[in-house]
Order: C-alpha cells, then sequence, then structure tokens
C-alpha cells in the first residue's frame, strides 16, 4: 500500500500524530471546503449529523481529486446542554467558554467518514463524556496562557495541559484528541486486502 491510497483530509497536527504512530503508509492534505459556510448553510442538523456531515464534506472534498484514494475525513463537536462550541480564535473567548465548561460534563462528538472515489465506505460516531473540574478563575487565565487553546473546539488542547482540567474522562486517549485510529483501522484492512485480491 502507498502513502497515495490512503489519505488523511486533515491539517491537524495531533491527527497526523496520531496516524504516525501506526504502521500505515498515508498522506494528509487540508481539505478543501469552507467549514463556516458550511456551518452557516446547514443551521438545522442535529450535532451528531453537523459532525458527521462536516467530516464527508471534508473527505469528499480532496476524494474529487485523488479519486482512486480512501480518504477520512475527521470532525469534532464540543457540547455542553445542546450548546455547540466553537473554535474560540481569541484569548476572551477560550477563557469565556472554560468559565461556562468548569464543573460540568460536556460531550465530544467525533465523526469519521472514509469516502472513494466521491463514495462514503464508512462511517463512525464516537461521543466521550468530558467531566470538567470546578476551575477557578486564575486556573483558568493561566492554562489559556499556557497552551493557547484558540484552535480547539472546546478551548482545550487534552494532549498538551488540557487534561489537567479534567476530573473525569469516559472514552479512549484517541477519541478525546480527535482520531481514534484504533477503532477505524479495521477499514483501512478491509481496504487493503480488496485493493490486493482486486476487488
Amino acid at each position: 500500500m502507498r502513502s497515495e491510497d490512503f489519505i488523511l483530509a486533515s491539517s491537524s497536527a495531533i491527527r497526523i500524530s496520531i496516524l504516525e504512530k501506526y504502521s500505515i503508509p498515508f498522506k494528509h492534505i487540508p481539505p478543501a471546503c469552507n467549514e463556516d459556510k458550511l456551518k452557516k448553510n446547514n443551521p438545522n442538523l442535529s450535532p451528531s449529523d453537523l459532525s458527521t456531515f462536516l467530516a464527508k464534506e471534508k473527505a469528499s472534498s480532496i476524494s474529487k481529486d485523488y479519486p482512486e484514494s480512501l480518504v477520512l475525513g475527521c470532525d469534532q463537536i464540543c457540547l455542553l446542554n445542546n450548546k455547540i462550541f466553537e473554535k474560540p480564535g481569541t484569548r476572551e473567548n477560550a477563557i469565556t467558554n472554560l468559565k461556562e465548561l468548569s464543573s460540568n460534563e460536556h460531550f465530544l462528538i467525533g465523526s469519521y467518514v472514509f469516502v472513494k472515489n466521491g463514495e462514503v465506505i464508512s462511517t463512525k460516531i464516537m461521543k466521550t463524556s468530558m467531566i470538567m473540574r470546578d476551575l477557578t478563575d486564575h486556573e483558568i487565565h493561566a492554562y489559556v496562557d499556557k497552551d493557547r487553546p484558540f484552535n480547539s473546539c472546546g478551548s482545550y488542547m487534552f494532549e498538551k495541559n488540557g487534561y489537567k482540567l479534567f476530573k473525569e474522562t469516559n472514552g479512549s486517549l484517541e477519541a478525546i484528541n480527535g482520531l481514534p485510529f484504533n477503532e477505524l483501522k479495521d477499514t483501512i484492512n478491509e481496504y487493503r486486502t480488496r485493493k490486493m485480491f482486486g476487488h
């Protein structure tokens, strides 16, 4: 299997590093779609449907140029009481989000969609429960200044120092970090087998 046979439609450093731990050749290419516009144009989708739709669109945007490759699109949504938390973008927004998440249980909804030649081959949705500690304003400010999680949907980077903000999590580390590849690799192995035998 060549690296061109499997493409991760992502520029996420943590997702790329997760994949690099597996002995599967791959390429990674940033998806060619406007995520904000897609969200704006689909306001009535449920959080899990929105996550799956975005993952599919990301994979499909790459599949157009690489029809012979298996493309994996990923999306993760942070959800508290049916409110979706967007990537904060700024220090102020990150602080506001963490104040709201503090001492509460929220969920990370991850969608993982494999596309080949424009067709969806496989879809997996994983929901992870996250219970944050009761954080002081000082702890929140200090954390945001340390990790600068401005491009993370929950305003925390679990893989850096974000894990210290939690008292309980229910899900794998890979799922929390946005790519539970241990749960997805069977799809790749099945694809490799079919390709090997010319199916």
